[in-house]
Formats: structure tokens, C-alpha cells, sequence
């Protein structure tokens, strides 16, 4: 555009910055009381949880991360084909021709059914046997679970592990998250005599941060890698460091007279003069169409509220008075001018979970990775 300023020169429409020294950072957090020999396994599915699955994977590793789970066998190949060397555990169910995919990429399954670990083990998969202690999803019953052991265990596959998943770990009544790690215990600690290499694993993040007695051989952790907290609060009360900052920014401001309105279906009517701020981001890129009204914005490091409906491209802005101007800043969450908007707040003025919030940011979206090493 002729005469356009400086200011918005070479600037992303929408940008999700990844600090990957963030990552490095919760990756020795929460290794960091682990028994010893135990390892730490970075969850990157779901394209590192929005946050880039390859530069985050590789962050992780350089932090000390030896395994790395995804959900798919697409992610598993993703991530050899960018060179990574680390161990992979595909936690999702997987068709026949997947499993193939699987043990040609060098990947780990997880076996849940008589009938795929038959599949399985023709085929040579490395396996870890998961047991259902509670969760309800995948898994086998105890009985089962030793069953599929010594299936797996003379066949020319490996049988690398022993797994189960919490289902209430992140919240406050611990006695369901106690009855499962019982189980898993003792089940663990059984089957540990006749298979005495075999990897035991359960706690993701939140176990990871809360119980030590639940650390095994190996912890998965998927949100606090992101330095999320799993529990929906503040993450720095556990030392974790958010990765993502999501921005666009000013593209015009405009002057709006009582009683005129912004956006589809006049949800915002101004009842006195105000100033509008035109932000080009919408719910094509993941800022949810609920936020109209009601959800805030960072505006050069002030705190604005969102007015009227976020349409696919765009939205508005209220701003005040003495502030806001083409190309400023607008940050949805991160930091900006010593404010901060966390993903845990957007995810409760949403009523879901900071895990949906990072990964709906969309592909269209830049990803910007700073602190990457050489081999990046």
C-alpha cells in the first residue's frame, strides 16, 4: 500500500512466537526430580501442541529429553524425516498399514488389544503393554495385561514397557489419582520380577510435578512442557515458563459515534464516542468467536477488551481514549510492556483448558522459533 508506515513494514499478520529456551528450561524442570536413570519422555503430538512439533522436539532433546510421544504414525515419520534420533512412542490406536509406518520410522506402539498385538508382534514392533487402572479408554484389564506380556514377550518383538494414564491427576481430590497409582504399583512392581528391563511409565505432567512415588522409569509430559500449568492456574508457581506469545497487531483505528455499531449483528453499539481498534486476526487463526465482548487483549502492554463479534479474519477492539495507534502491538497471550495475558485465563473465560487454546492456533498462523541451537 503507497504511503504505508514504517512501522508495519515486513510485520506478520498473526505470529505465535516459541521462546525454545522456555522449553529447554521445563524439560530440566521437570526432569529434575527424577529417581535416577529414569527418563523423560517430551509429548510433541498435535504439532508440539501448536507450538512446532520438529523445533520443539529438538529443543527438548538438547534438555535431556530421550523419548518423544506423539499420537500418530504421520507424526512419528514427520519427526524422522527431520533427523531426530530420540526414542518414539506412539500413544493412539493404529490401523495395520499405520503400524507398518510405525516400525519403519524406529517407532514404539502401544499395544492395548490381543488382537493388534498379534499384528504387532508379526511385524517386529517394539511394544509397551498399556493397562487400563482407571482411565477407561485404551487398555487391558490386569489379567489381560499379563496375557499380552508373555504374547509379546515370545515373539521376536520387544517388549519394552509397562503403561497406564491418569485421568484425574491435575485436580484437587487426589483419591481417584491414588487409587490408580495403586494399582499401577502393584502391578509394576510384579511383573518387574519376571521382566526385569521392562520400562514402567505413567504420570504425565501433572504426576510429573505432584507425586514423586509416580515417576517409574520414564514420566510423559505434554503441557507442562509448554510451560502450561496442568492444572489450569498460574504456571509459575511450579517453575514452569510459558513457550508461546500469540500477537497481530494495529491495522487502523477508527472513530465510532454513539449509537453506531462494530461488526456482524451489531453486538457492540457504542452508548458514548469511542475509539476502535482494527486487529486483522479472527477465528480462522484460532481466537475463538466466544471471546466477543468479553474477552481482553494486550494493546502496546494495556489491557483492552475485545468489542463486538470476531469475525474470520478480524476483529475490534475498544481502546481508550489516550491510547492505541496503527501498528501497536496486540498480544492475546504473553507478555507485553511488564502485562501479561496467560493462556490458563483465556481458557477460563472460554470454560475449557489451556491445552485447547494453544492448539487451536492455526496453520496459517507464522510460527516464529527463537533460542534455537545450530542444528536448527
Amino acid at each position: 500500500m503507497t504511503g504505508a508506515p514504517d512501522m508495519l513494514a515486513g510485520r506478520e499478520r498473526a505470529l505465535a512466537e516459541v521462546d525454545l529456551d522456555a522449553i529447554r528450561h521445563n524439560v530440566r524442570r521437570l526432569s529434575r526430580d527424577l529417581p535416577p536413570g529414569a527418563a523423560h519422555c517430551a509429548v510433541v503430538k498435535a504439532n508440539g501442541y501448536g507450538h512446532g512439533a520438529v523445533p520443539v522436539a529438538r529443543a527438548a532433546l538438547e534438555a535431556g529429553s530421550t523419548w518423544l510421544g506423539v499420537a500418530t504414525a504421520t507424526e512419528a515419520e514427520e519427526l524422522r524425516d527431520a533427523g531426530l534420533k530420540g526414542r518414539i512412542i506412539i500413544f493412539g490406536p493404529l490401523t495395520g498399514a499405520e503400524l507398518q509406518r510405525s516400525v519403519h520410522a524406529g517407532a514404539d506402539v502401544v499395544v492395548w488389544s490381543e488382537l493388534f498385538a498379534r499384528v504387532a508382534v508379526r511385524l517386529g514392533a517394539r511394544c509397551h503393554v498399556k493397562f487400563d487402572s482407571g482411565m477407561g479408554r485404551l487398555g487391558v484389564s490386569e489379567d489381560e495385561v499379563r496375557r499380552l506380556m508373555r504374547l509379546v514377550a515370545s515373539g521376536p518383538s520387544p517388549l519394552v514397557g509397562l503403561m497406564s494414564h491418569f485421568a484425574t491427576a491435575d485436580e484437587a481430590d487426589t483419591a481417584f489419582f491414588e487409587y490408580q497409582l495403586g494399582r499401577f504399583t502393584a502391578l509394576a512392581h510384579e511383573l518387574k520380577t519376571a521382566y526385569p528391563s521392562l520400562l514402567c511409565h505413567t504420570a504425565n505432567s501433572a504426576a510429573t510435578i505432584r507425586s514423586l512415588p509416580s515417576h517409574f522409569d520414564m514420566v510423559r509430559t505434554g503441557i507442562a512442557l509448554y510451560g502450561l500449568a496442568p492444572s489450569n492456574e498460574d504456571p509459575f508457581k511450579d517453575d514452569l515458563r510459558p513457550a508461546m506469545r500469540l500477537s497481530s497487531y494495529v491495522a487502523g483505528v477508527r472513530e465510532v459515534r454513539p449509537g453506531e455499531s462494530v461488526g456482524y449483528g451489531r453486538r457492540f453499539v457504542a452508548e458514548a464516542p469511542a475509539r476502535v481498534a482494527i486487529v486483522p486476526i479472527g477465528y480462522a487463526d484460532g481466537i475463538s468467536r466466544a471471546l466477543t465482548n468479553r474477552g481482553d487483549v494486550l494493546v502496546a502492554g494495556r489491557r483492552c477488551r475485545i468489542a463486538g463479534t470476531i469475525s474470520m479474519d478480524q476483529l475490534t477492539v475498544l481502546l481508550p481514549d489516550d491510547h492505541g495507534r496503527p501498528g501497536d502491538d496486540v498480544v492475546f497471550f504473553g507478555e507485553s510492556g511488564g502485562a501479561r495475558i496467560l493462556c490458563e485465563e483465556v481458557a477460563r473465560v472460554l470454560g475449557t483448558i489451556n491445552y485447547e487454546i494453544v492448539c487451536d492456533v492455526s496453520p496459517r498462523v507464522v510460527r516464529s522459533h527463537r533460542g534455537a541451537g545450530p542444528a536448527a
